[in-house]
C-alpha cells in the first residue's frame, strides 16, 4: 500500500479545545477508508503567510498513513465536504514524492555548473608597478612663525571688494 501524507489547516475561528475533536474525526475518516499505520503530528498554531478569507492564523496538523490507492479519492472527497473548519489541505503520495526527489537529485548532479559570464564578472584590481608604489615621501619645510603671521595679517587686511 502506498504511503500518504495529509496536511490540513484549521482556521483561527476553531477554538483550541475543538482541535482534538476535529483531528479525531479526520483520523476516524481515514480508518473508515482503510488507512493503516496512522501517525498524527500537531504542529500548533502559526501565522499564515497570507490571509485566507479573514483568517491570519491557523492550526497545522500532519497525518501520515498507508491506504489503498482506490480509496484515496473518496477519502479526499470526504475531507473536502467535512465542514468549514478546514480551510486548506493537501494529500501527497510519499512514494511518488520520494521517487521524484531521487530523479531530480540525479538530474541535478548531471548539470554542469559554470561561473558567471564575463560581463558580470567582478573586475580584479590593478596592481601598481614598483616605481609608482615607491614614491618619495614629501619633505617637511620649516616655516618661520613670524613670516607666517605677517602673511596671514596681509591676507586679512586686503580689500576684496575692488
Amino acid at each position: 500500500m502506498p504511503q500518504y501524507e495529509l496536511m490540513y489547516l484549521l482556521g483561527s475561528h476553531v477554538a483550541d479545545d475543538e482541535v482534538p475533536k476535529i483531528s479525531a474525526a479526520i483520523l476516524k475518516f481515514a480508518e473508515d477508508f482503510g488507512a493503516t499505520d496512522v501517525k498524527e503530528s500537531q504542529l500548533g498554531k502559526k501565522k499564515l503567510a497570507y490571509p485566507i478569507g479573514k483568517t491570519r492564523n491557523g492550526h497545522y496538523v500532519v497525518v501520515d498513513f498507508s491506504m489503498d490507492a482506490k480509496n484515496i479519492n473518496t477519502f479526499d472527497a470526504k475531507i473536502r465536504t467535512q465542514d468549514q473548519s478546514i480551510i486548506r489541505y493537501i494529500i501527497v503520495n510519499l512514494d511518488e514524492h520520494w521517487a521524484r526527489m531521487a530523479k531530480d537529485k540525479i538530474a541535478q548532479s548531471k548539470i554542469v555548473r559554470k561561473g558567471p559570464p564575463a560581463e558580470t564578472a567582478v573586475p580584479t584590481p590593478k596592481v601598481q608597478s614598483d616605481s609608482a608604489a615607491k614614491k618619495p615621501a614629501p619633505t617637511l619645510v620649516e616655516i618661520n612663525q613670524e613670516e607666517l603671521d605677517k602673511k596671514i595679517e596681509a591676507a586679512l587686511s586686503e580689500d576684496l571688494t575692488k
